[in-house]
């Protein structure tokens, strides 16, 4: 049971668990990135719901259709966020965007008449490269895109080249690289999410040599597009390409949500 919020100030919600240190990392960076005046009274309120036996695996269902869809405990995991007095929520997993698992999450949603704003990553991550990064001689940004099978093989991040015709190009990494960014966050022996903190140095080792292949395709910025990518890569750049922290964007996102004055300028992070 989790016990509402009695405060009067906007709360905010994380759905956790998917991976469960992806959703600690997020709960991090909103406190990283919230301007305070020192005290532990002037942070904002969060709520981290660490739900990892209640969401099955985004990639293995999207992949194979093993087990229930996801959409049904992460519905679950946002009607108890928003019992708890939660105004605004994110999902701390890339994967979990796929258009067939957010479009019935979201209408989910609305037929139970949960109210909790639920922002959108990929959007929000679109929108921040648009802002970030300029347009050369009207050709569109080049970004180059690490993430799991899940991600890659249903288009998560194609939504990018969607919603900005002309303004962003998504490049993915060969294939026999793509196979190693997966081994690297799912091995159960020493991928990111059996050994988060630290990763091992065979994991951060395969992350790095991806991030070298595509920074050889003309890109102008990297997305990491898992959410346990950056606890492996946490270099701003690499080889010259910035790196583009989808978790470090929804943390930015949602202070900018409840508290627009509490959110640090990029500079100062």
């Amino acid at each position: 049971m989790i016990i509402p919020f009695t405060v009067s100030r906007p709360v905010i919600g994380i759905v956790g668990g998917v991976g469960p240190f992806a959703g600690l990392d997020l709960n991090r960076k909103i406190f990283d990135n919230t301007l305070t005046d020192g005290t532990d009274q002037d942070h904002l309120e969060v709520i981290l719901y660490s739900t990892g036996s209640l969401v099955t695996d985004r990639t293995d269902w999207l992949l194979y259709g093993m087990s229930e869809s996801p959409a049904m405990g992460l519905y679950e995991a946002l009607r108890a966020l928003s019992e708890a007095g939660a105004t605004v929520a994110a999902i701390a997993c890339n994967t979990a965007h796929s258009i067939r698992i957010m479009q019935p999450l979201r209408m989910m949603l609305e037929q139970g008449e949960v109210e909790i704003e639920l922002l959108d990553m990929i959007t929000e991550t679109g929108r921040f490269i648009r802002e970030q990064f300029a347009t050369k001689h009207g050709e569109p940004v080049r970004v180059g895109l690490l993430a799991t099978r899940g991600t890659l093989e249903t288009g998560v991040y194609d939504r990018l080249e969607f919603e900005s015709p002309g303004g962003i190009k998504v490049v993915r990494p060969d294939h026999n690289v793509a196979a190693a960014v997966h081994g690297a966050i799912y091995n159960r022996q020493w991928g990111i999410k059996a050994r988060s903190l630290p990763v091992t140095g065979q994991a951060r080792g395969e992350c790095l040599r991806a991030a070298e292949h595509l920074t050889g395709k003309e890109l102008q910025g990297m997305i990491l597009g898992c959410t346990e990518l950056p606890l492996a890569l946490a270099e701003s750049e690499i080889s010259g390409v910035r790196l583009i922290d989808p978790g470090q964007i929804m943390a930015r996102a949602l202070i900018a949500h409840v508290a627009p004055d509490k959110l640090k300028p990029l500079g100062e992070l």
